[in-house]
């Protein structure tokens, strides 16, 4: 998939080109990228989000979100309608990841995690996974209590850099978006500065 551009606005409605008949719609937004909500250093950018996920959960839980990280803007695309949709949402972030100009690609907000193994029943969580091109990664994850934050529950964190194995599920996008040549297609729609992405 190849780029034709994209379309600077603060909260667009984007009409998504799936293989099924109907086309999903989620909102995305492309801004200028503050530096003490998302780091220079890399290491601060996983533990900055966090923060600021845990911040809106006490409001109550965050939507799940794809973030992608310029060196000066950050876009963001609402993730519940893919997921309601059933929609290859590892394929969409690969397409995030395949854009050019991106440093890192992150999910975050509130998502249904199996702790324990994959025979457990999905449990709500607070989760941030930031993904950088050359496969490293950050992720934290923080177990729900009837949709809160517990301060006997902390955020569980592990690095690429530490050795520890990469969550299932999450991660491996910007390998993808590079051997399947994917990259998010934008292009600006008559309505209110929408933005088309196939």
């Amino acid at each position: 998939m190849r780029s034709h551009g994209r379309a600077h606005s603060r909260n667009a409605v984007v009409p998504l080109r799936l293989p099924q008949p109907l086309p999903v719609r989620t909102r995305s937004s492309v801004g200028p990228r503050s530096f003490t909500r998302f780091p220079v250093e890399e290491e601060a950018i996983g533990p900055s989000v966090l923060a600021l996920v845990e911040e809106a959960a006490a409001k109550g839980p965050p939507r799940p979100a794809v973030l992608g990280l310029g060196p000066e803007h950050v876009e963001q695309y609402d993730l519940l309608p893919l997921l309601r949709a059933k929609a290859d949402v590892h394929r969409f972030v690969a397409a995030v990841a395949g854009q050019e100009g991106l440093e890192a690609v992150g999910l975050v907000g509130t998502l249904g995690v199996r702790f324990g193994g994959r025979r457990n029943k999905p449990q709500a969580a607070l989760v941030v996974f930031f993904e950088w091109s050359d496969g490293r990664w950050w992720s934290a994850v923080r177990p729900l209590h009837e949709r809160k934050l517990r301060d006997d529950w902390p955020a569980l964190i592990r690095t690429a850099e530490e050795g520890h194995p990469r969550p299932g599920g999450l991660g491996g996008w910007w390998s993808r978006a590079r051997f399947e040549g994917l990259r998010l297609q934008a292009a600006n729609v008559a309505q209110g500065g929408a933005q088309m992405v196939h």
